[in-house]
Order: C-alpha cells, then sequence, then structure tokens
C-alpha cells in the first residue's frame, strides 16, 4: 500500500504551522511543512487576528506541500484555539478581522451579561466554565458597544471561518462551537435562550453543525489550480479536542493533561457534569471527538515560565529551559507555593516582579533567584494538577490512575515528575504533536482508514511511546503535606 499524507493545520495564538502525517498503513510520522508568525494586529485601541493573511500563509504552506508529497496528499484539517470567531455579511464578507480573545472590549461584560441571565442558569445550560474572553462575553460586548453584529448574517468560529475560506461550505463544528459558553451540549444545539438574553441576531447561528470526521468539501473551484481537488475535513476543530483525541490511554478512562501556555488537565466522560458542585468548583465541559466530553479546568501553565523568560532576556539573560531547571534542582523544594490562577498573573508587565510581590503579601519567602522563581512555577503548577484531578474524582466518581501529559509541556521533564509527585500517580508523557495527532486521526476516520477513537489512539500508541514518570515514593510525604498547604491556601 502507497503511503497516504494527511496535512493538519494547527493554529496557535503566536503561530500556526502545517504538519504533513505520513501514513504506511501502521504507524504515522509527522513532518513540519510550514511555519508562520501568527500574531495578532492592532487597529486603534483593539487587538485582531489578520485572518488573510493566516489564509494565505495556509494557501502557500498547501502548495508546497504539493510540491513534496503530490497526490498522495488525501485531505486537509484546520484546528484552533477556541472562543474568537468571525461575522460575516449578506454577500459572505468579513465584516472585521476578528477580535483576539484578550482583547479588553470584554472588560466588565461578565457582570452585564450576569444581569440579564444568570451565572447558575448559564452554567446548567452549557457546563462551560466562566473565562473573562469567552464567546458570550465578546458577543455582548458587539451588542452593548456598537460591533457589527447587527450587520451581520453569519457566525463561524476561526475555523470553521478558514475552512469557509478553503471551501465557501459554511457549517460550525462541535468542539469549537461548545466553548462559546452558548452551546448547549446536553441538548446537542445552540443556546437559543441565551443567545436571546444577550441580545444577539439568532439568525447568525444558522449554518449547521459538522461532526468530526465529515468532509465539509472541495477547495474552492478558483483554488484548486494551486492546490488540486484538496478535501477539506472537520476534524477536532478546538486543538484540545484534537490532543485530547490522540491521547494514548492505557486504560479505560483517558485522564490528560495537554501542556502548554495554558494547560488542560482534564478526564474524558461519555455525558457532561453541570452540577452544583462542578458550578461551583467551575469544571468546563467541552465537547471533544464523537461526541465525548472533556471535563476539565483551564490552568494557567508556562505562561508564567515564558512571561518570566521575556523579562529577563530583556534584561541581557537569556537562559534556556535547561539551565533554569538545572538551577532549581538545587533549590530548597517547597519553599514558596503560589496559585499560578491568581488574577496577578493574567497580563503583568513583570512577571518575575508579579510573583515577588504575591509572595510578599501572603507572608511566603519571596522567590529573588532565577532557580527559586522556576522551581516556584513549576511546584506551583504540579500542586494545581493534583488539586484539580483530586476534585475531578469527587465530581464524576471516576478513579485516575494514570495521567497522559501531551503538547509541548510534555518535554518538561521536571514538570513531568513533579506531576506525578504532587497527583501520586504514574505520568505518561508524549506525544508532544499530540494536536497534529489527532488532527489527523479524524481525517483518517473521514478517509475510511479508522471508525472511531479506539482504532485511532491504537494507531498512535504503535507511533509514539511515550516516557513514564512513576511518583517517588521517598518524597510522598513531602508532597502530601504541599498538597495541603496548596489546597488551605486558595
Amino acid at each position: 500500500m502507497a503511503n497516504k499524507v494527511y496535512l493538519a493545520v494547527d493554529l496557535g495564538a503566536g503561530s500556526g504551522r502545517l504538519m504533513a502525517a505520513v501514513f504506511d498503513s501502521k504507524t504515522i510520522q509527522l513532518e513540519e511543512v510550514s511555519r508562520w508568525a501568527s500574531a495578532p494586529v492592532k487597529v486603534g485601541n483593539s487587538y485582531h487576528w489578520d485572518v488573510q493573511a493566516i489564509f494565505n500563509e495556509i494557501v502557500s504552506a498547501v502548495k508546497k506541500a504539493r510540491s513534496i508529497y503530490g497526490d498522495a496528499i488525501v485531505s486537509l484539517g484546520i484546528d484552533t484555539w477556541g472562543v474568537d470567531y468571525g461575522l460575516l455579511d449578506e454577500s459572505d464578507n468579513l465584516l472585521n478581522m476578528p477580535y483576539i480573545y484578550r482583547d479588553s472590549r470584554t472588560d466588565g461584560m461578565m457582570d452585564s451579561v450576569f444581569a440579564k441571565i444568570s451565572k447558575k442558569d448559564i452554567y446548567e445550560q452549557t457546563g462551560i466554565q466562566f473565562m473573562f474572553f469567552n464567546t458570550i462575553f465578546q458577543i455582548a460586548s458587539e451588542v452593548e458597544k456598537g460591533g457589527n453584529i447587527g450587520k451581520a448574517k453569519s457566525f463561524l468560529m476561526m475555523p470553521d471561518l478558514l475552512a469557509f475560506m478553503l471551501t465557501g461550505v459554511k457549517v460550525n463544528e462541535r468542539t469549537n462551537a461548545s466553548t462559546t459558553q452558548m452551546y448547549n451540549p446536553f441538548k446537542r444545539d445552540w443556546s437559543d435562550e441565551i443567545i436571546a438574553k444577550i441580545g444577539a441576531p439568532e439568525d447568525i447561528f444558522k449554518n449547521g453543525f459538522a461532526e468530526c470526521g465529515d468532509v465539509i468539501g472541495l477547495v474552492r473551484e478558483e483554488l484548486r489550480a494551486e492546490l488540486g481537488d484538496l478535501k477539506v475535513v472537520a476534524v477536532a476543530s478546538h486543538d484540545t479536542a484534537s490532543a485530547v483525541a490522540a491521547t494514548p490511554a492505557r486504560t479505560s478512562l483517558a485522564a490528560y493533561i495537554n501542556s502548554g501556555t495554558w494547560s488542560l488537565p482534564g478526564v474524558e466522560l461519555k455525558s457532561p457534569v453541570a452540577t452544583d458542585a462542578s458550578f461551583a468548583e467551575n469544571f468546563t465541559n467541552e465537547v471533544g471527538a464523537e461526541n465525548t466530553i472533556r471535563f476539565l479546568k483551564n490552568v494557567t501553565g508556562m505562561w508564567l515560565v515564558q512571561k518570566s523568560k521575556e523579562v529577563w532576556k530583556a534584561k541581557g539573560i537569556d537562559k534556556s529551559y535547561a539551565e533554569l531547571e538545572a538551577e532549581a534542582s538545587t533549590i530548597e523544594p517547597m519553599r514558596t507555593i503560589i496559585d499560578p490562577d491568581a488574577p496577578d498573573f493574567v497580563m503583568p508587565e513583570d512577571m518575575p516582579q508579579a510573583i515577588a510581590n504575591y509572595a510578599k503579601n501572603k507572608g511566603l519567602p519571596v522567590p529573588e533567584t532565577h532557580g527559586q522563581i522556576f522551581r516556584t512555577i513549576q511546584e506551583s503548577i504540579a500542586l494545581k494538577y493534583a488539586y484539580v484531578f483530586n476534585t475531578i474524582e469527587k465530581l464524576t466518581g471516576v478513579n485516575v490512575s494514570e495521567i497522559n501529559v501531551m503538547g509541548g509541556g510534555s518535554r518538561d521533564a521536571m514538570l513531568n515528575q513533579f506531576t506525578a509527585n504532587a497527583t501520586g500517580r504514574v505520568v505518561l508523557a508524549g506525544p508532544t504533536e499530540s494536536t497534529a495527532l489527532g488532527n489527523t486521526m479524524m481525517q483518517m476516520k473521514a478517509d475510511g482508514v479508522v471508525s472511531n477513537l479506539a482504532e485511532a489512539r491504537a494507531i498512535i500508541s504503535a507511533s509514539c511511546e511515550p516516557k513514564i514518570f512513576e511518583p517517588c515514593k521517598a518524597e510522598s510525604q513531602m508532597w502530601a503535606e504541599a498538597r495541603e498547604r496548596f489546597a488551605s491556601a486558595k
């Protein structure tokens, strides 16, 4: 059998890339075809995504892939972050560049929305964690602050917008739609009540849904001379959903951490859990591949390290992760424990100073050296993971015995070991390229190569060998005491 090639477009908040997944009938090999920056642009006082520039990069990347793989290419799938969207007018033209989720236009919108529909009602209908940048608050801002929503005829999430630009077909894929906090996973449809109460026009949400593994369509005729008769497939288009689809779980329960700038610790369930207890803990029920539920919590991940490194670099100190880890390994354990999700760390100009101020205000030893700051971050993230998984077991009744760490953070050996120690559970690290692999799996489903997630995960297991981290028994008491300190300080 000749190799088949599937193209995975994986877009992050800072960069995008096109990965070619080469399938030899047994295993998958990923090859990076192209990578590009996709930083937001400032227009007036607002930040936007230059979606046309991103689209142009995708087209150029596919052309490059054609020159390499030719007719072996089967299809293409697109995944992105959640919550961001585009609005089209009656002629299917984009009304404005999509806003970036961190734009300040959502300031004050949570209170405004809760005055129209209660926080509890929203959670009972959507099961989604409350975060200031959720689509519901972006849309409410459009309604209240004079955006273009009154002129809109269609609403498309970012990956669906790009798929439309490629194919001319308008659909919303469910995994990304579920991040809006306007989608009801119980009814498997938009929540008309929420949309009406925030004052958004209901007709813009009537494009219908695509399921993972559906063929959206062929690329537009005017693109075929450059790209060929390329099929565009609906994958699990929220990047975390694609990553979770690639979880090579050894147990019946897929427990995972998609580890990167944000960390997403959670479990894969068959149905949502939107109880008073999960509401109180602010857990989310996002839709996964094949209408599973990703019951998880957003946790601030390597953002704290990334922003600290930026500050140090600006001062002429550009240390690698390996150098920071070496320094941190000599530091006294559990010296300073912080909550990585504290508001202090959302967008500080100086992250090391923000950490120092937090510690001082809490009466904790102030981390001063690079090693102290790095160890504080690593230990604190691991302890937050432990808190989340212990809470998951209480809320769902499931037993988490192993945790799969995927994404870029799976290369972080110190954090992986700390996670095993903090949680008291075996950690399996890898695959690093979980999002691209999950994207590929749903294309393979559309192609008839696999029929379900179990078959897809078997191929991933055959293709990637995870690195295993066992909890350190000698340190179990120290980590148990640290868990108590972390929980009592929250």
